[in-house]
C-alpha cells in the first residue's frame, strides 16, 4: 500500500525537516528502499513523502504515522494520503547491497535473533570461514554503506539499519 504525507511548515523546508520526514517514515514503512522525501516546487514550506507499508487498517496507519512525525504541530496542516498506485515519477531503489553483503546482514539478523545480542567478528568468521581480516574489512564496509552500525573497538555492538524485508535468506 502506498502512503503520501504532507506537511505544511510554518518556515520554508530545510534538510532537518527533510532527514526527520525521512526517520519518521523509515519508522512505518517495510521497505527502506521506498522512501522518498521531497518539498514541492510550488511550496517550499511542506514536505513530503511517499512509502510504501504492509496491508494496515488506514485508522492504524494515520495514528503511527501522527506519532512518528514529531515536527508536526497541528494536524490540520498533514494531509495523509493512500493513492491507489504511486505516482509515475516514483521508483523506489532496488537493494543496494551484493549477495555476499546480503549473506552477512542475514547471519547478523539471525545471530541476534537467536542469541539476543549481536555477533562478535569472530562469530561472523567462523560462521563464512573466511579471516579476521575479511569479516573486519566487510563489516567496516557495510558501516560505510550504511546497513550497519557499531561502536568501534566495542564487542558486539553491530546493530542492523536495514528491516527484515530487505535482507534476503540466509543460505
Amino acid at each position: 500500500m502506498y502512503v503520501q504525507v504532507k506537511i505544511a511548515l510554518s518556515v520554508v523546508a530545510t534538510a532537518v525537516h527533510q532527514e526527520a520526514m525521512r526517520l519518521a517514515a523509515f519508522s512505518r514503512t517495510n521497505d527502506r528502499n521506498s522512501v522518498q522525501i521531497y518539498v514541492p516546487e510550488d511550496s517550499e514550506e511542506q514536505v513530503v513523502a511517499i512509502f510504501t507499508i504492509e496491508k494496515a487498517r488506514q485508522i492504524d496507519v494515520v495514528d503511527h504515522i501522527g506519532r512518528a512525525f514529531h515536527m508536526v504541530e497541528d494536524y490540520e496542516d498533514c494531509t495523509i494520503r493512500f493513492p491507489k498506485k504511486a505516482p509515475s515519477w516514483y521508483q523506489p531503489t532496488i537493494p543496494r547491497f551484493t549477495a555476499k553483503q546480503g549473506q552477512y546482514l542475514a547471519f547478523i539478523y539471525y545471530y541476534t535473533k537467536l542469541n539476543g545480542r549481536s555477533p562478535a567478528e569472530s562469530d561472523i568468521q567462523a560462521y563464512f570461514k573466511v579471516t579476521p581480516p575479511a569479516v573486519h574489512n566487510m563489516i567496516l564496509k557495510l558501516e560505510k554503506e550504511g546497513f550497519i552500525t557499531r561502536i568501534p573497538r566495542q564487542p558486539r555492538s553491530i546493530k542492523l539499519l536495514v528491516t527484515r524485508a530487505e535482507i534476503p535468506d540466509l543460505v
